[in-house]
């Protein structure tokens, strides 16, 4: 829903119940999108492909406040020239201990799958990681640094919720929120469904004793 509402492109979901989702189908005429692993692409389509993937991902991490965790050339989809992301089965909310070592990961998984079909102008992926959540003071120039850094941004922001702080410097300040909303609305939407449930149940039993 998140990503819908933030014009991301991926599968809309057609009905849920409780964990079971049911996911539009992307194609045509009864034949699947491919995955970047299948496609075949000119060269602006390429650079096509790598533009939406930035920006889908950018969105994704600032707007939809989730990371993928899991990205790679089989669970993103090429159809009429636009780029689907899928499976989100493995995503977290920025909130999580580990989401932007998640993220970095992607970014790496991303920089190889393009950087291997030969287009140009790639960013490496610590340049991607910043450019996708605006993360400022990087050290964009040694892996080690970087990712130390990047840990150290995890563990100051674990610690900012478990104490109660609004972060000001990074983009979490409403992640502790939208995951409780998210609990409460999960939680209450069950609820209503047990409530229903047991109705159903006492209508039942009524009918049989008629």
């Amino acid at each position: 829903k998140q990503w819908y509402q933030r014009r991301v492109r991926g599968p809309e979901v057609v009905a849920h119940r409780k964990q079971l989702l049911l996911l539009s189908f992307i194609g045509s005429k009864g034949v699947p999108a491919m995955t970047l692993k299948e496609a075949v692409f000119s060269r602006d389509q390429l650079k096509s492909a790598y533009e939406q993937l930035l920006a889908g991902m950018k969105t994704i991490f600032t707007k939809c406040k989730l990371v993928h965790a899991d990205l790679s050339a089989y669970n993103l989809l090429w159809f009429n020239g636009a780029l689907y992301f899928i499976d989100l089965s493995q995503g977290v909310l920025t909130d999580h201990p580990s989401a932007l070592t998640y993220l970095y990961r992607d970014c790496v998984a991303m920089h190889g799958y393009f950087e291997a079909r030969g287009l140009k102008g790639v960013l490496d992926p610590r340049r991607m990681f910043a450019e996708i959540t605006g993360f400022e003071d990087l050290p964009l120039s040694d892996e080690t640094a970087f990712v130390t850094q990047i840990e150290h941004i995890q563990r100051q922001e674990v610690m900012n919720f478990k104490h109660g702080k609004e972060s000001s410097d990074y983009a979490f300040e409403s992640c502790f929120n939208e995951s409780r909303l998210l609990h409460e609305i999960t939680s209450s939407e069950e609820e209503e469904e047990e409530e229903e449930e047991e109705e159903e149940e006492d209508e039942e039993e009524e009918d049989e004793k008629e």
